[in-house]
């Protein structure tokens, strides 16, 4: 996703407006991949600041779908 999606100017703007987007590789960050339960990869999660889960978007998608799953996950957050 990175050299596709994320690196969209559409997904890059919209995700840096409304969330703070933090990466963890399970190589480097073994504890918090773990407490996340990821099982695809790749993996979105949404969290909370409190770290409840809003949503989880696993595998690739293109830069429209990733906008309209982030904007249908947190549609009245």
């Amino acid at each position: 996703m990175d050299s596709g999606t994320l690196s969209d100017a559409a997904v890059d703007a919209f995700v840096r407006e409304r969330f703070i987007p933090v990466r963890i590789e399970k190589e480097h960050q073994p504890d918090a991949f773990g407490s996340l339960k990821v099982t695809a990869f790749p993996s979105t999660i949404l969290l909370r600041a409190d770290r409840t889960e809003v949503a989880r978007l696993p595998g690739h998608l293109g830069p429209q779908e990733f906008i309209e799953k982030l904007k249908a996950a947190t549609a009245g957050n």
